[in-house]
């Protein structure tokens, strides 16, 4: 499944036992009256196609004309089997997936990207914008810009960064290469105490802390620990203006 559009959010949700994609496309349109923007709505040029398993929903700016471009954008709401891979992409709008399985990719440049009980695969970018990840399982690649970043209640390998703004990490880590970093913001970071994890923290202007039991060097602003050596998984915990909280996952 793959959705293009400009000027409207994308929503996509796999639903158990659907064995069709259900697609709703709202078309907004401004004009100083209402002819006018309903002259401009009628002129969108609108893709939805399928070819073999492929299925295209297009709303692509550049195919649009000045006035239209200008004055419009299309969301598009989704409903289809669990399994599809899906790549997505708006220039104005959120972007949210839940319930889907398979690769996964979202890409906002000034909106929210939220991915929900998904497993697989799962990339979201925005360039503007918060990122949040819910009830996920698999390979979690998250970025943004400008704009927090929060996962809550996943077991995954995980890639988090942003430029601006906190991370809030609630979770279980798979595999040796797990990294949350930001330039300016806090990490809180929440593992189980059962965990088996080395953890590399460091923070240029502010404190590191944790409330479990760490074994090795836990002084100063860089850290290089273990929770419950031998460690099975490892994580980077790196900001550049901000504190960083190690605690267990309630």
């Amino acid at each position: 499944l793959e959705i293009e559009s400009s000027n409207g959010a994308v929503d996509v949700r796999g639903v158990p036992g659907q064995t069709e994609v259900r697609v709703t496309a709202t078309v907004t349109s401004r004009g100083s009256t209402q002819a006018q923007a309903n002259e401009r709505a009628a002129a969108v040029s609108l893709h939805m196609a399928q070819q073999g398993g492929r299925i295209l929903l297009a709303y692509r700016a550049n195919e649009q004309t000045d006035d239209v471009r200008r004055y419009t954008g299309v969301a598009f709401e989704v409903t289809a089997p669990p399994g599809l891979d899906v790549r997505a992409v708006t220039s104005n709008g959120a972007v949210s997936a839940a319930a889907v399985q398979g690769r996964l990719h979202l890409t906002t440049s000034n909106g929210a990207v939220d991915i929900s009980d998904a497993v697989g695969q799962l990339r979201a970018v925005t360039s503007n914008g918060r990122i949040g990840a819910a009830r996920c399982q698999g390979v979690l690649d998250l970025e943004t810009s400008n704009g927090e970043i929060a996962v809550e209640d996943v077991s995954a390998t995980v890639d988090a960064h942003t430029s601006n703004g906190p991370i809030v990490f609630s979770g279980t880590l798979i595999g040796p290469a797990n990294s949350l970093g930001t330039s300016n913001g806090r990490i809180r970071f929440a593992t189980p105490a059962t965990a088996s994890l080395e953890i590399t923290a460091k923070t240029s202007s502010a404190s590191i802390s944790s409330a479990l039991p760490l074994v090795g060097d836990t002084q100063g602003k860089e850290w290089l620990a273990t929770l419950n050596p031998p460690a099975a998984a490892g994580v980077s915990l790196v900001t550049s203006n901000g504190a960083i909280e190690i605690l267990p996952r309630p």
